[in-house]
């Protein structure tokens, strides 16, 4: 059974390309089979319910047992219309399982992968059964911190960066290995991800891997090392950082790239 990240994410991008809305309908769902899941396709077709015909994209996490729908071209209003024939359709079956969340890009979120994490740390927490809950993260409407996962085995720079940024108004994550930094990254879905090297369990760059494979460019990453050999900066580049800072560093110069990144 396909991850829903990763299909829901590729479908996403696209969209953000085009500039295009995009609606997305996640419900906590029993554990369907290939077979069902092709029952539900067939069943919820392609009709918007108003007649018109739409682009809907299927996907079903196993493990956190989420149904998912993507909506190409639709925003929150039709989405949410969406929302209520696959609720009946979840309750008529007996496969519903809890509650929805639906969202549109852009309306919801200025970024389509943070939102499909968010949403997807947000059906973690119980809902009423049959609920259609609104994702609400909308930057225009409510002014959020920008948010920071540190990933560095350096206790000390650890502490101080994260009460450095955090005097500025950022939200601070830390890892202290890579393993420690997917997790967390995975938890937060994180604006920027400043990482070292030289990490225990998983290095830096295979924690750039991993990251790169489940999101792609949803979050910016920086690379903080005493790694001054131009292999590893060009590597590091072309495993998806947008900077490279290396040790000792100045706190404001640091501060700066930071903004420059988020911004």
């Amino acid at each position: 059974m396909s991850n829903l990240v990763p299909v829901f994410y590729e479908h996403l991008s696209k969209m953000e390309e085009k500039q295009l809305a995009c609606g997305v309908i996640l419900a906590a769902c029993k554990t369907l089979t290939k077979e069902s899941m092709e029952l539900i396709k067939q069943d919820l077709g392609t009709s918007s319910g108003d007649g018109s015909e739409i682009a809907l994209h299927y996907a079903y996490d196993k493990n956190k047992q989420l149904f998912g729908i993507l909506l190409e071209g639709q925003k929150l209003s039709n989405t949410h219309f969406y929302a209520l024939r696959v609720k009946d359709y979840l309750q008529e079956h007996k496969l519903l399982a809890g509650s929805l969340l639906i969202a549109s890009f852009p309306e919801s979120s200025r970024s389509s992968g943070q939102m499909l994490m968010r949403m997807i740390q947000e059906m973690r927490e119980p809902g009423a059964h049959g609920e259609i809950k609104i994702y609400e993260q909308n930057p225009a409407q409510r002014e959020e911190p920008a948010s920071i996962l540190l990933v560095n085995h350096d206790e000390t720079v650890n502490e101080f960066l994260s009460i450095y940024f955090q005097r500025k108004g950022y939200l601070v994550t830390v890892a202290n290995d890579g393993m420690d930094g997917m997790e967390k990254y995975q938890e937060v879905a994180p604006d920027l991800v400043i990482t070292d090297l030289n990490l225990p369990i998983l290095n830096g760059y295979q924690l750039m891997e991993k990251i790169k494979h489940i999101s792609a460019s949803m979050s910016k990453i920086m690379v903080l090392t005493d790694k001054r050999l131009e292999e590893d900066v060009q590597k590091s580049f072309a495993m998806g950082a947008s900077d490279y800072i290396t040790k000792p560093f100045s706190p404001v110069e640091l501060e700066a790239r930071v903004k420059r990144l988020i911004s």
